[in-house]
């Protein structure tokens, strides 16, 4: 067999084609998922603050711009009334995420040009962002109950490790090459101008977004014979006790997790001092770990498991989290790299295992209930632990705790919450897994 026919017969090609509806709608699913990581990369983390650090937001206000999104997300609660009327639903989807991309990325991006008042531009900057992520949490639900039905039990472990592996691969590299840019401008006239440049650029990749995302071909949508009601949202997760469970652990671990996200970035660029090249070097390695050790993990997540593998991959990650916060201007030079490879090699097993929470209890009717109620479980604790963190920060500004001779400030002892909550869900897990397993999994 030639190298071309061995490669048309790859597990890559089997799960990427054009030759059926659901090849081709993975494939326009991963097209997706690479323009919106190289998206992501330019309009939001590092390059983000630095826009608004630019624009005279501090980080009291650049934490609140961090949760706001997720306020406006559990709007998701509407989201099953409106689209479970729709038997098609395409337009209507599309329509709102360029919508969304709109307000979000260039209404940002122009308004400075026009508002200089510092707390009117804040204002702005808190009105847009709310409403651009109140449609997309009205109308994104759509797209997974869409995309589902491509993705079944037999191909979804390959899919979502092959998806985290080509997205990290672009993102990252995109990254990398932008911070190179930008560091390379820093200090410059031109430096506010290339980020500005970037998030242009993502403008324009999101429309392409948007088109790849209208191709697929959508299928019925299955639903009972109930109408679509507001209460179904709440209720129907309840009466499915593994779906439940599932997302109580989603919530906690999104809590804890997102700690010390609205401040961090900050706290590296204002605070350590760290180029932007030096971050997304780091995340650059994050590629090839999943290249290295994702036939390690998949064959571990075989044997075990989808829940003991998130578990194991918790438990793992919490000694870094505590890494991370003894990370300073004085060290951070070999301590943040060595404590986020780890996290690379731990996080290949972990991202691909919770990329299934919100699937591998998901009952078969009425799906638009139970992702919308996954999407407000999600973004219920992202803000939460957001402004958790932002008010400690806002309310302690110069806290300072030694512990160990070591001196740690306000972002700093955020990390300790995260590393409790890694901990706490990953020890649960392990013993609900029997409990949780879908039935259908079970050896």
């Amino acid at each position: 067999m030639n190298p071309l026919t061995r490669l048309r017969h790859s597990a890559f090609f089997d799960i990427l084609h054009f030759r059926d509806d659901l090849g081709k709608g993975r494939s326009c699913m991963m097209l997706s998922a690479v323009l919106v990581s190289v998206i992501n990369w330019l309009t939001t983390g590092l390059f983000y603050t630095s826009f608004l650090m630019t624009n005279g937001i501090d980080i009291v206000n650049i934490g609140i711009l961090t949760f706001v999104p997720y306020i406006a997300n559990c709007f998701s609660i509407f989201s099953p009334s409106i689209l479970e009327r729709f038997p098609k639903r395409k337009r209507l989807l599309a329509g709102s995420r360029i919508t969304y991309y709109t307000l979000n990325i260039l209404g940002i991006t122009v308004l400075p040009r026009f508002v200089s008042d510092p707390g009117l531009k804040m204002l702005l900057f808190v009105l847009i962002v709310f409403s651009a992520n109140i449609i997309n949490a009205l109308f994104s639900s759509g797209y997974s109950v869409w995309q589902v039905k491509f993705i079944p039990d037999e191909v979804r472990a390959n899919y979502f490790s092959l998806n985290q592996l080509v997205t990290a691969f672009i993102g990252c590299g995109a990254a990398l090459l932008s911070s190179i840019v930008a560091d390379a401008l820093s200090g410059s006239a031109y430096e506010t101008t290339i980020i500005v440049l970037f998030r242009y650029l993502a403008y324009a990749l999101a429309i392409l977004d948007v088109l790849i995302l209208s191709l697929p071909r959508e299928y019925p949508y299955s639903r009972s014979k109930e109408l679509p009601r507001l209460r179904h949202i709440v209720t129907k997760p309840f009466t499915h006790k593994k779906f439940a469970i599932t997302m109580v652990i989603v919530f906690v671990w999104t809590f804890c997790t997102n700690a010390p996200q609205s401040t961090l970035n900050y706290y590296l660029i204002n605070d350590v001092g760290v180029a932007y090249s030096f971050i997304y070097t780091i995340n650059m390695f994050y590629p090839f770990f999943l290249l290295a050790f994702l036939p390690l993990w998949n064959r571990f997540l075989r044997a075990k498991g989808w829940f003991t593998t998130f578990a194991i991959g918790g438990i793992l990650l919490c000694p870094t989290d505590l890494m991370y916060s003894c990370v300073t201007a004085a060290n951070y030079v070999w301590l943040l790299p060595t404590l986020r490879l780890i996290q690379h090699f731990i996080g290949v097993g972990c991202n691909v295992a919770y990329a299934n929470m919100a699937f591998i209890n998901l009952p078969e009717e009425d799906q638009t209930n139970y992702i919308a109620f996954h999407t407000l479980v999600v973004n219920i604790g992202g803000f939460l632990g957001m402004m958790l963190g932002t008010g400690f920060v806002a309310a302690y500004p110069d806290i300072v705790v030694t512990v160990l001779g070591l001196e740690f400030t306000n972002v700093q002892m955020l990390f300790w919450l995260q590393a409790l909550g890694e901990l706490s869900v990953g020890i649960a897990v392990l013993l609900l897994t029997p409990l949780i397993t879908p039935d259908r999994l079970k050896k």
